[in-house]
């Protein structure tokens, strides 16, 4: 189709360039080449000239939609363009384009500052537009002219979706992601998610940068007073919700936020019953200002992680260490842990010592391992420490083979043999075979918290998000120790060993994780051998040995009055349940039940009560809440199912959803007083990190700029004294709009005029 406009405002049509348009010959706008897609209403592909400027509209809107919706049908987009007023500034006519339209102004090709590349070329001055003018008699907009003459190719079908004038976020596609994005799920997975429902990333209507977009100008508008100062805030809001989440920081001289530590009221009551052994690691950073995020986690009465808080520290010094293990202790209500396992950082070593005096900090076996590896090259002495790491040995056979593995390889002058054996008491398990670490003799937990965070934490994300997204993974671990308890009390599990009383009493006392681990010392009570039976006062005294290690005698202890028994292996110390010996001792004596004194509360199933398992809620014993919850929840589902059948049903559900929670939330607040939190200053945010990588351009040499022509200070080229001027001139642009001649033209006729002289 070429250009079609109509004579006057009303009348017959006619055909630029010399065409007649008749009936019978007309081609359909598009010549049949695409098929009209379903569900579009008020489109014109398809339409006769005639029939398009017969068209009229009761918006110019209207018509901008419609030619929006021509130009995804013939493969270009469109923009608007200029428009008349009248008198009394109402809009009369108005013009739209092709996207194409008009040219790139010289000036941006000039730029003497510029970094970026050049953009590829959008405009190639097309003439193709859309005119509409107001019919004031009717008050309805009619078409003038159409003219559909494109100097550049049109995009093909299969990828109109992708001029950007066609991509759009729905307020459905906003909110979808949005609720991803709460759950943990990234904006990536969010968009493959939602082309998969929608049948192909074209069908969605945006693109993935699109998506990346908008969760970013959401990211600044919450963070709009900075963003420590959100997650602070957030923080401190959570406490109405969970009165004993505790949040506490520190600030830089300048304003800064320094350290910062907090734990929800779950984590801190799992610190009283399981904090007696503490493992944390600051390895791992996830956020732009890359501050090294810490993770206080141990083990629970399932064998599970547990965590226990959070820290983001400045820096992994000592002092920012010491402030926050003082911190911890303070948020924990001074309950010191007795055992400590890290990496073997310096830094936390000393903030250890400083605060928990009375810990035995213990280094983390796999990362012990691997520093032999990389230092020690005979495989003969790797052997060697790997016996003093794992093997069970006593202090003294320890020192006999630490002098043999001396004299016989030359360390005696060896710098790092000398600063490990100076650490013997942190990683030979003689000394810390009576130690009760509650299975935890690496960080791998800390590692295995770490790939999980990976889930839900960015690189580049803010401090709130990373306080949202940890919130979300401590209630997965708080889900995983739920369904441990449950299947922990769900059956009873099948005896299999002939001390089916003892096996009996275990299965009925610890979690379905211990017991195993408990059953399976009751299996080989078959492997002890006594040795002999000695007796002193009500005392009986066992000597023991395994099968296999003749004369390597075990000794227990068992008083006869009181039922305390106590075993030299110090598997009881180191594990918190009865070995082997014990229970031989125990078939011995008939014993029907496990001696109370051994059992280790933090390995029961009763460690907690049922009720701490699950989420609090101010009304939970209220059975009218639980039945009103599901007769609402069932009477919603309706709702969800008629608001999702049209947009404009969805955008009043909403609307309405969001009302009346506003009213609810208004009402349940009512007459309960918030605590005031305390005053303090604006938090200011640290300063954001540099990404990894080549920088993209060089640092300047010179603070001030010099001028490219006579290389002083003070001015650019386009001001300097030594350049003649000419006089600016004055040119016409189109017949409408006026404009200067560009001055890198002048100082191009400058040098000109200089060669001239010379």
């Amino acid at each position: 189709m070429g250009v079609v406009e109509s004579i006057g405002e009303f009348g017959s049509q006619n055909v630029n360039a010399g065409e007649e348009v008749k009936d019978d010959d007309a081609e359909p706008m598009g010549g049949g080449a695409r098929e009209r897609e379903s569900g579009d209403s008020g489109v014109m592909e398809g339409m006769m000239p005639e029939e398009i400027l017969k068209r009229v509209f009761t918006k110019d809107e209207e018509a901008y939609e419609a030619y929006k919706e021509f130009g995804k049908y013939h493969g270009f987009g469109v923009r608007k363009g200029d428009c008349k007023r009248d008198e009394f500034g109402n809009v009369t006519s108005r013009r739209f384009f092709c996207n194409r339209e008009g040219l790139r102004e010289a000036k941006y090709y000039n730029r003497v500052d510029r970094v970026r590349a050049h953009k590829a070329e959008t405009r190639t001055n097309c003439q193709a537009k859309f005119s509409i003018f107001l019919d004031k008699t009717e008050s309805v907009w009619r078409m003038r002219k159409i003219d559909n003459n494109h100097n550049h190719e049109l995009t093909p079908h299969g990828m109109v979706h992708l001029i950007p004038k066609y991509r759009s976020m729905t307020v459905a596609a906003k909110d979808q992601i949005n609720g991803l994005n709460q759950c943990g799920i990234s904006t990536a997975k969010a968009v493959r998610y939602m082309a998969g429902m929608a049948g192909g990333y074209p069908l969605v209507g945006f693109l993935k940068k699109d998506a990346y977009n908008y969760v970013d100008k959401k990211r600044r508008e919450s963070i709009a007073d900075g963003d420590a100062e959100a997650a602070i805030a957030y923080l401190e809001g959570k406490t109405e919700a969970d009165p004993m989440a505790m949040a506490v920081y520190n600030m830089t001289e300048d304003g800064m936020l320094g350290n910062l530590f907090w734990a929800d009221g779950r984590s801190r009551l799992d610190y009283q019953y399981f904090g007696d052994v503490l493992a944390f690691d600051s390895t791992y950073k996830k956020n732009k200002y890359n501050r090294p995020l810490v993770i206080f986690s141990g083990a629970n009465n399932h064998k599970q992680t547990t965590i226990f808080g959070f820290g983001v520290v400045m820096d992994e010094t000592i002092a920012s260490y010491t402030w926050l293990l003082e911190k911890l202790l303070e948020v924990m209500c001074g309950r010191q842990p007795s055992v400590v396992v890290t990496d073997g950082d310096e830094s936390m070593r000393k903030a250890i010592c400083e605060v928990f005096p009375s810990a035995t900090h213990r280094l983390c076996a796999w990362h012990f391992e691997k520093n032999v590896t990389s230092n020690v090259k005979e495989v003969a002495l790797r052997e060697r420490f790997n016996r003093c790491l794992f093997w069970d040995m006593t202090v003294d056979e320890f020192l006999m083979e630490w002098s043999n593995t001396v004299e016989e390889f030359g360390l005696e002058e060896s710098l790092w043999a000398n600063q490990v054996f100076y650490k013997k008491e942190m990683w030979v398990n003689a000394y810390l075979r009576e130690k009760f670490c509650a299975c935890i003799r690496t960080t791998s937990r800390c590692e295995g918290v770490n790939a999980i965070a990976k889930n839900f934490l960015q690189s580049k994300g803010t401090l709130l998000e990373l306080v949202q997204n940890l919130e979300l993974m401590v209630k997965d671990y708080s889900n995983n120790e739920l369904l441990a308890q449950f299947r922990t009390i769900d059956g009873i599990p099948v005896m299999t060993t002939s001390l089916e009383s003892l096996e009996r009493d275990a299965a009925e006392t610890y979690t379905k994780a211990v017991f195993g681990d408990v059953r399976l010392e009751i299996e080989r009570v078959a492997v002890v051998n006594l040795v002999r039976l000695g007796r002193s006062l009500t005392t009986k005294i066992y000597t023991l040995e395994d099968y296999g290690f003749s004369g390597r005698n075990v000794i227990v202890l068992f008083d006869i009055n009181m039922g305390m028994m106590k075993c030299s292996c110090g598997r009881w110390c180191k594990n918190g349940y009865p070995c082997r010996h014990m229970f031989f001792v125990m078939k011995s004596e008939h014993l029907k039940q496990i001696p109370r004194h051994l059992i280790l509360k933090r390995w029961t199933r009763d460690a907690k009560s049922l009720d701490e398992y699950v989420e609090k809620t101010k009304d939970n014993g209220d059975r009218s809440f639980l039945l009103c919850h599901g007769a609402l929840h069932t009477a919603s589902q309706w709702l969800f199912f008629l608001g999702a059948q049209k947009f404009h049903l969805y955008e009043k559900a909403m609307k309405t959803i969001r009302e009346l929670c506003a009213e609810l939330e208004r009402e349940c607040a009512h007459g309960q007083g918030g605590t005031p939190l305390n005053p303090r200053g604006v938090v200011r945010d640290p300063n954001v990190a540099k990404t990894k990588g080549a920088p993209k351009y060089s640092k300047r040499i010179h603070n001030k700029r010099l001028c490219t022509e006579c290389k002083n200070t003070g001015h650019n080229k386009r001001k300097c004294p030594d350049v003649k001027r000419i006089p600016k001139k004055k040119v016409l642009y189109d017949g409408a709009f006026e404009y200067d001649e560009l001055e890198e033209a002048e100082m191009l006729w400058s040098k000109y005029e200089f060669e001239g002289d010379m």
